[in-house]
């Protein structure tokens, strides 16, 4: 084994050795603090604190311990690691229906997101999840290759019931099956028409469905049948600017739908 993975390994093998560099890092702290922080006993901290002086991660000052130059660059290196690993974690159940040849940003970045997956008890969670986040929505985008039927009545009931402000950016196999439905396809109409509503269909194709509510990112994520697998939302700021940038140059480009 390679001395930078021994090094790797040394820390990963003790999450109390991650958090006394972690703290150290961020302020300088007694032993005290760093007994309270990690809840380490204290020979393991005793143990831990004299590893570190000896590999000059840290030293002792007269407000505490502190990371050395070295001491901070292992700490944070080793912090993006963590985050990468546990990204890889979140994401693993739900990363072959992302839309990762489009998400053109860090995946880390929907390290914090929160996955609705479908269950026996509750197997349309993901839908019903995407309708809340789009029932009080002040400001509501999306731009889809897909939208059923609760999805139009709780765009009806937003936009012309209420005061929703809704754009949209669609293909025309979105609008096709609803027009075979009659009374939906009278409600789209109605959505359509209503004065906070702007829709229009891509000249280009539309491989995944997305939408912005609010500041909240939402993803429908469905297999290559169109079962519905998921739902990923994110406040990141990085997905919320991705959002708008990937919906404004789709909307950039299409022409005002036509009912």
């Amino acid at each position: 084994m390679t001395e930078p993975l021994e090094a790797i390994e040394f820390l990963a093998r003790s999450p109390n050795r991650v958090a006394v560099l972690r703290a150290v890092a961020d302020a300088p702290h007694s032993r005290r603090d760093l007994r309270e922080t990690t809840g380490a006993s204290q020979p393991t901290l005793t143990r831990i604190i004299r590893d570190f002086e000896e590999h000059d991660w840290i030293r002792r000052t007269d407000e505490g311990y502190v990371a050395t130059p070295l001491g901070g660059l292992l700490a944070d290196g080793f912090a993006d690691l963590l985050t990468v690993v546990e990204t890889e974690q979140h994401l693993r159940d739900v990363a072959p229906w992302l839309p990762t040849d489009d998400l053109d940003i860090d995946l880390t970045a929907l390290h914090d997101a929160t996955i609705t997956r479908p269950t026996t008890t509750d197997p349309s969670g993901p839908l019903k999840r995407a309708l809340e986040l789009t029932a009080d929505a002040r400001q509501h985008r999306i731009l889809s290759y897909a939208l059923n039927r609760d999805m139009v009545e709780r765009l009806h009931a937003a936009t012309v019931e209420g005061t929703q402000q809704f754009e949209a950016v669609v293909t025309d196999a979105t609008i096709e099956p609803l027009r075979d439905a009659p009374a939906l396809w009278a409600k789209f109409r109605a959505v359509a028409d209503s004065d906070s509503v702007s829709i229009r269909v891509a000249d280009q194709p539309v491989s995944f469905a997305m939408g912005v509510a609010d500041d909240i990112v939402y993803f429908l994520l469905r297999d290559d049948g169109e079962v519905l697998r998921a739902l990923v939302e994110s406040q990141d700021g990085r997905v919320l600017g991705w959002a708008h940038d990937t919906f404004e140059r789709y909307w950039a480009t299409a022409s005002p739908l036509d009912v």
